[in-house]
């Protein structure tokens, strides 16, 4: 009965992601935000002008990220966009994670399912009701079941789980084409009468209009 509910500070979040991204793109133009906290970065031709190897160059960056901006962050390096967001979540607040080829069997296999990137909650029940419990049950699973079950997401998680997901990070200010524009909007209560339907589909026609 106590609990406040208080509105997020959507500006700070925003002005922080800028600042931190703009460390990271010290040392390479690939930094990839896939939210206002996470970030992909490829340093594949740039790691050796700064350190000896990826992992010191994360470690280096995590220093750099807590001593500018007093936030700690996780990293994983890896040689996928998917395996290295699993390694960020393997430590926290403060850790690199290195994720290898040869330490996917065992350091990522036995996980459960659910923790591969894109398995939501409903997409795990349909594999588990299929007995693929883990990510290395998934990579071990034929590519076309997957698609049969899952249709063309089945064959990208079969990639993603094992290790063949080769999508790259793209550069900064980089915006795929939009293959289709819509709107959709929740009304404050139900659209009964030709006149609020009218109306309605005004409002969202306008909004694809612009956005056209």
């Amino acid at each position: 009965p106590e609990l406040r509910f208080l509105p997020p500070h959507m500006s700070k979040y925003r002005e922080m992601s800028r600042r931190i991204n703009a460390i990271y793109a010290r040392y390479t133009d690939l930094v990839e935000a896939f939210s206002v906290d996470e970030s992909w970065l490829d340093v594949t031709h740039s790691y050796h002008l700064f350190e000896k190897d990826p992992v010191a160059l994360a470690d280096r960056i995590r220093a750099e990220v807590r001593q500018e901006t007093g936030i700690t962050i996780s990293v994983g390096v890896s040689f996928t966009k998917v395996f290295a967001k699993l390694g960020s979540d393997f430590k926290k607040p403060d850790a690199t994670t290195y994720l290898p080829p040869q330490a996917i069997p065992e350091k990522v296999w036995p996980l459960d399912v659910g923790e591969l990137l894109f398995v939501g909650q409903h997409t795990r029940e349909l594999l588990l009701a299929n007995r693929i419990r883990t990510i290395g049950q998934l990579a071990a699973a034929p590519p076309e079941l997957l698609e049969k079950l899952l249709g063309k997401m089945g064959r990208q998680l079969s990639d993603s789980a094992r290790g063949l997901n080769d999508s790259p990070v793209h550069p900064v200010g980089w915006h795929e084409e939009p293959k289709s524009i819509g709107n959709g909007m929740t009304f404050r209560r139900n659209l009964i009468s030709d006149a609020d339907l009218r109306l309605g589909a005004g409002v969202l026609a306008d909004s694809v209009a612009a956005r056209l």
